[in-house]
């Protein structure tokens, strides 16, 4: 038997803002500094949430065991806001995206690397995984803090402080690393960006350059977050 897939509505407000505490608790452990939770996340959330409900744009979804908001239009749409339960991901998770890639023609799917059976419905569903974000905890020494959303530059790497995402505290901003060509560039550049108060640097990685994904392990970086994308036509 199929599972129901059905809009997920206001009404559902309360057990979605639930499970997702319950997920963002979860997911925390497998990087402790970039997922800490703010103190007040849970309300914070709630906010984003009772907002997509609310939005026509937004397509929301529901199943016995899980639910998803999906972002954009039939031309692209991200699904990043999806919680289904342990042990569902098979049947119910997979028909949630499945819903989703049949209205739109491209899909983006964000990944937990952690989060193994919602990697494997990705898989299961024909996705591609298209981008990897790695991180590394900085060393806490902030010698001079200029704020947020500096441009850093240094020989063979660029990248930019941004701030934390509003549910998640880390401590200070977040370093994005926006090029790199070697080991030593990366350090100079989290070395700086340390200075300036930054506790964890990102790092993305397409899925075919594998030079990359080398220099971050050797670099000490640890895989986070993977993008899948519905297949191009």
């Amino acid at each position: 038997m199929s599972p129901d897939v059905r809009p997920l509505t206001a009404d559902d407000l309360d057990w979605v803002v639930e499970t997702t505490r319950a997920r963002r608790e979860a997911l925390a452990p497998h990087a402790p500094r970039f997922w800490r939770p703010v103190p007040d996340a849970t309300e914070r959330h709630r906010a984003f949430l009772a907002r997509l409900l609310d939005d026509p744009a937004a397509l929301a979804l529901r199943t016995d065991h899980g639910h998803l908001l999906a972002l954009g239009d039939a031309t692209r749409r991200v699904v990043d806001d999806m919680v289904v339960a342990e042990g569902s991901w098979a049947d119910e998770g997979v028909a949630l995206l499945r819903a989703v890639v049949e209205v739109t023609t491209t899909v983006r799917f964000v990944v937990p690397v952690a989060e193994t059976e919602r990697y494997a419905a990705a898989e299961a569903l024909g996705l591609r995984l298209v981008e990897t974000w790695w991180h590394r905890d900085l060393p806490l020494v902030q010698v001079r803090g200029e704020g947020e959303r500096v441009e850093l530059s240094t020989v063979g790497a660029r990248g930019r402080l941004v701030p934390a995402p509003p549910v998640h505290d880390p401590g200070g901003p977040v370093l994005l690393v926006l090029e790199v060509e070697t080991g030593a560039a990366l350090a100079a550049l989290e070395a700086e960006a340390a200075e300036r108060g930054a506790t964890v640097s990102v790092v993305s990685q397409r899925a075919d350059d594998l030079m990359r994904e080398l220099l971050l392990v050797d670099a000490g970086h640890a895989r986070t977050t993977a993008f899948f994308e519905t297949p191009a036509p």
